[in-house]
């Protein structure tokens, strides 16, 4: 079955690496997102590095969010983006930073929906670019990080950055409403919201939003566990078979100087020095966990199979992971036809 992976992160001198995992998954492109740096010459000089392996990389590139509080931002930004398309940009990444992390000068947070951004958005709609844009996080991250936590595995040491709780941060509910609002005003726009649009905890609340706007697009990256609980499976496996067409396959592997050294995928999301490295070489075993990493993907979408121990940190407690066992139709839609269509490598 053909594959497009619709989510990566791949640092250019970790090209190589990636396309020896994607040879053996079987995956012809990779969608990779540039970090916070991805426009004018250092995104040209990445394009540069992935126009060693034709076709098998499209590149989403940034704005440059350091001046969103300079006058005239947004539509400087708009005239970036032009450039970058013409140097080979084919999307547009928007981070979470938009809502929880991006301030006016006296403090206050910028928010997702703020019209002076618009530029940005409209711009990507006439240059016929998609926007990926995560905005929020699950729940789980605004709650006490105790054993009731569904993430408590993971929002402590290295990641008690993504821990919201008490801080001051918008609710959920506020930064979904205000992203929405966003693609309500950009209907010529294609928005692809990742992580099943911060919704994975709430298929009604994802079908919901899929019903409203046509120009809305889901991929499934890091949020498999949570649709693989014995109690979601079910509904998951009815959510994607009903909104076959609005989902896109995308696994959020990363390959970066921060943890390929370690040798374990950074997705897998362990501590470092969880699992030591020892005598091993790290890139050698940075394949093996990549690999083991989207097999448990493959299996989770085309097997009704239980992962007992899947490769995926979540909760301080072992958890299985349910496969789905979709129909290979529905399967091929979501693996690689729907990112064909939207995100078309040209």
């Amino acid at each position: 079955m053909r594959v497009i992976d619709a989510h990566t992160h791949v640092f250019p001198q970790y090209v190589d690496l990636a396309v020896r995992v994607m040879d053996v998954c079987g995956i012809e492109r990779a969608v990779t997102l540039e970090w916070h740096d991805g426009f004018g010459a250092t995104l040209a000089e990445h394009l540069e590095v992935f126009r060693r392996y034709p076709g098998r990389f499209t590149v989403f590139g940034n704005v440059d969010f350091r001046c969103i509080n300079e006058p005239g931002f947004g539509p400087e930004a708009a005239q970036q983006m032009e450039r970058d398309v013409a140097a080979g940009m084919r999307g547009l990444k928007i981070y979470k930073a938009l809502g929880l992390d991006y301030r006016h000068p006296d403090g206050t947070l910028w928010r997702v929906d703020d019209e002076r951004l618009d530029p940005i958005f409209a711009k990507a709609g006439a240059l016929g670019i998609p926007v990926l844009m995560h905005t929020a996080d699950p729940p789980a991250f605004w709650q006490p990080v105790t054993t009731r936590n569904a993430w408590n595995g993971v929002i402590y040491g290295e990641y008690a950055w993504w821990s919201y709780y008490r801080k001051g941060c918008p609710s959920v509910d506020e930064l979904i409403g205000e992203r929405n609002e966003v693609i309500a005003r950009h209907l010529d726009t294609v928005f692809i919201c990742p992580h099943v649009g911060s919704r994975s905890e709430s298929l009604a609340l994802a079908a919901e939003d899929l019903d409203a706007f046509p120009n809305l697009y889901y991929d499934l990256s890091a949020r498999l566990p949570e649709l693989g609980t014995p109690a979601r499976r079910d509904g998951a496996r009815a959510f994607l078979t009903a909104y076959q067409d609005r989902v896109l396959f995308g696994t959020d592997a990363i390959y970066d100087d921060t943890n390929v050294p370690t040798g374990i995928q950074a997705q897998c999301l362990f501590q470092p020095g969880e699992i030591p490295l020892g005598s091993a070489d790290p890139h050698q075993r940075y394949v093996e966990t990549t690999v083991t990493f989207l097999q448990s993907h493959f299996d989770f979408l085309l097997t009704d199979s239980v992962q007992h121990d899947p490769p995926f940190k979540r909760t301080t407690t072992p958890f299985d992971m349910c496969g789905l066992g979709l129909d290979r139709t529905v399967a091929e839609k979501i693996l690689f036809r729907n990112a064909e269509r939207l995100i078309p490598d040209r």
